[in-house]
């Protein structure tokens, strides 16, 4: 059974000491297990063929225009991945390194449909249905790239910071900086 320590605790453990603690917990925040940090909605929108054919004879080719506005939510894991903090008392230096930075499920808000060709043995609104119904699937791999932007990773930080400065301002604690580094998902985590 995994306990949960909070980052109440840690700065009391902090406290005592007249230089440095280090501490590594793979254990949550107490009654947060999850930390949303960037958000990005962006249209995306994409071309599917569709082909059938009758008797093997007859072929008919049809397509199917999705247009979708998908929002991706940044987010750290603090209970599946842990994390890592020191707090340098002497220098007043928060050292903070923080799970992997994970991109949620696309949330699909909107998409319209429609149909540049249609073809006679296609069922046009049939297969529409079908490809929207895949649509969050489609899209996650869309999530993973925008991960990879500086400029998500650069709000993440920025957010992630604001955050734990908060923390420490709740708690009293007086941190004249705080230094936040994150870790790659396979630093921990083999299955990514």
């Amino acid at each position: 059974m995994r306990k949960t320590i909070s980052l109440s605790l840690f700065l009391a453990l902090a406290s005592c000491s007249r230089h440095m603690v280090h501490v590594t917990y793979p254990e949550k925040f107490e009654g947060l297990t999850q930390l949303v940090l960037a958000s990005q909605t962006t249209t995306v929108s994409f071309v599917e063929d569709v082909s059938k054919s009758l008797l093997a004879i007859f072929r008919s080719h049809a397509q199917v225009k999705v247009v979708s506005s998908v929002t991706y939510d940044f987010y750290l894991d603090f209970e599946k991945d842990g994390y890592d903090t020191q707090l340098d008392r002497k220098n007043q230096i928060l050292h903070f390194e923080a799970p992997p930075i994970r991109v949620k499920k696309p949330v699909v808000h909107e998409s319209t449909v429609s149909f540049p060709e249609t073809g006679i043995f296609v069922n046009e609104n049939k297969e529409a249905v079908k490809i929207l119904e895949q649509l969050t699937e489609r899209f996650i791999t869309e999530g993973e790239v925008f991960l990879e932007e500086e400029r998500v990773k650069n709000k993440c930080h920025e957010k992630l910071e604001e955050y734990l400065a908060g923390l420490c301002n709740e708690f009293g604690y007086d941190v004249e900086s705080i230094e936040v580094t994150f870790r790659k998902k396979d630093d921990r985590d083999p299955t990514g």
